[in-house]
């Protein structure tokens, strides 16, 4: 090491010095420094692709407004990086109902539904034209539905085409990509050169190992489709639902095809409704299929699940010995990883005891979790009982889970802050920039 405070800020700046022609005279060593601008910047620009770009939300209503899909977009990224583990439990239940929806199909015998055909269908790209009425989206479930009865054809779109409809950009991928990778060999090298790490790199990280998880569980699913496919059904619905018997007999609240799949459990139709906020659209048939659709996981799913949003709250307690501007700054950086770490636990303990009770004390949850059947199967819709809607959330489950998202979302938005105010004091070693050349072997 260098000592002295001019030779270090030589090394640090890499400071030149020019004679008075203008030329540079000497020996001069390669500057091995970065500046407050390129630590931000780098994971400004890494939170944005992995937070806007990987998002694959569902189809818009047919008369939204580009203006408005955008804002949809925007809060679902605001989500994505103040609670990521929140798309990344949206993103594991649509890929859990593209697999059943899958199964399925199959089991009717048709092999050709994949699970693109599965998303497109969940994400609201299919739209019933009946008889009579207006149209309506409908999901897998409900085609399930109406092909097992051969009330519309089995949908003949190919996997290809749509992926056609799909507004993936290879490019932006790659760039995303790119920067993903960069960012990950940074903080690698980082720790392995015993180099200071930022707390803002170190939130970053975060959010990316929750970015990657989430885009795994989208891999299959179109990215923003605009307009559905159509299906026309030759037959009214009065008649479907006259058909279909006791089962059918309650007025809809969501579509027509309620009696098959309700859209429920949902943030927008379940838990908002509870705490007398006002849901919208407000227009019945609903024109969209919304994306805050709760997920019914299995057991193996669930522990997936369980572990990668563990992981995530995890990694903040990496920063417990990080450099901090003041000491008070470190123990509210530790408190809150602490939060973080300890409120994802009580929040699966307390969601594991209510779907315990939700579902009949345990029978029917040990038979949904460990026989992994379909919940889309033909059996499932032959009985003859009205439809009871399931009671979520639960008064116990939502005020013991609340104060715990409380405590939780202060815990998270001191870190996004902290992770930003730190930049005005860092160790020296932040601005050094990685040897690559002393990690790898050479001669």
């Amino acid at each position: 090491m260098v000592s002295g405070t001019n030779d270090t800020q030589t090394i640090i700046t890499g400071s030149l010095t020019s004679s008075a022609d203008g030329r540079i005279n000497g020996w001069n060593p390669q500057p091995n420094s970065r500046g407050t601008m390129d630590i931000a910047w780098t994971c400004v620009t890494t939170t944005f692709l992995c937070t806007y770009s990987i998002l694959c939300l569902n189809c818009p209503a047919s008369n939204e407004s580009w203006w408005r899909t955008q804002a949809r977009k925007l809060m679902w990224m605001g989500i994505a990086i103040s609670g990521p583990e929140f798309a990344l439990t949206a993103a594991a239940g649509q890929l859990a109902a593209a697999r059943d929806s899958v199964k399925s199909f199959r089991a009717l015998g048709h092999s050709k539904w994949t699970y693109r055909h599965a998303f497109f269908a969940n994400m609201g790209g299919f739209e019933l034209i009946p008889q009579d009425g207006a149209p309506f989206r409908i999901n897998s479930k409900h085609i399930h539905w109406l092909v097992s009865r051969k009330y519309i054809d089995f949908p003949g779109v190919s996997d290809e085409e749509l992926w056609d409809k799909s507004k993936q950009d290879t490019l932006a991928k790659l760039i995303t990509c790119f920067q993903v990778g960069y960012l990950i060999l940074q903080c690698i090298g980082r720790v392995v050169q015993g180099i200071a790490l930022t707390t803002l790199e170190l939130s970053t990280m975060a959010i990316v190992v929750c970015a990657i998880m989430t885009s795994v569980c989208w891999i299959a699913k179109p990215l923003d489709v605009r307009y559905p496919i159509r299906i026309r059904m030759d037959v009214t619905v009065a008649q479907v639902l006259q058909e279909a018997g006791p089962i059918a007999a309650r007025p809809y609240r969501q579509t027509p095809l309620d009696f098959v799949d309700d859209l429920t459990p949902s943030w927008a139709l379940n838990v908002q409704p509870f705490m007398k906020m006002p849901v919208g659209p407000f227009k019945r048939p609903i024109p969209r299929i919304g994306d805050s659709r709760l997920p019914w996981l299995t057991w193996t799913e669930n522990s997936c699940l369980c572990f990668g949003t563990m992981v995530y709250a995890s990694i903040h307690m990496t920063g417990w010995n990080f450099h901090f501007p003041t000491r008070v700054e470190q123990i509210l950086w530790r408190v809150s990883s602490l939060i973080l770490l300890g409120a994802t636990v009580a929040f699966w303990i307390l969601e594991s005891l209510a779907m315990g009770w939700r579902y009949g004390g345990g029978q029917e949850l040990f038979t949904r979790l460990f026989t992994q059947r379909s919940k889309s199967s033909p059996q499932e819709y032959s009985h003859e009982t009205p439809f009871e809607p399931r009671e979520l959330p639960l008064a116990w489950e939502f005020w013991s889970i609340f104060p715990i998202a409380f405590i939780y979302a202060a815990a998270r938005v001191y870190i996004l802050v902290e992770a930003l105010l730190g930049l005005r004091s860092l160790p020296l070693s932040a601005y050094l920039t990685v040897d690559w050349a002393s990690l790898f072997p050479h001669i």
